[in-house]
């Protein structure tokens, strides 16, 4: 499978989280976002940030973390 960063993520396609950067990793990971999670990111917002949706709550993602989160499409 290719590895993608969310800010090249498709929206409404079932992803699977392959790599947090380790200064959020505590943060994300509390909020549901650690590696091998699923999730979908559900909307993109007009700043360039991404609204996803892991365990049946949505997180807004800012445009600035994007780039460092990896994630491949779910088979």
């Amino acid at each position: 499978m290719d590895v993608i960063t969310l800010a090249e993520a498709p929206l409404a396609t079932p992803l699977t989280l392959a790599a947090v950067p380790g200064e959020h990793a505590w943060r994300l990971g509390r909020l549901g976002l650690r590696p091998g999670a699923a999730f979908t990111v559900v909307r993109a917002s007009t700043g360039g940030g991404r609204i996803v949706s892991v365990a049946g709550a949505r997180i807004a993602l800012g445009a600035a973390l994007l780039g460092g989160l990896r994630a491949e499409v779910a088979q």
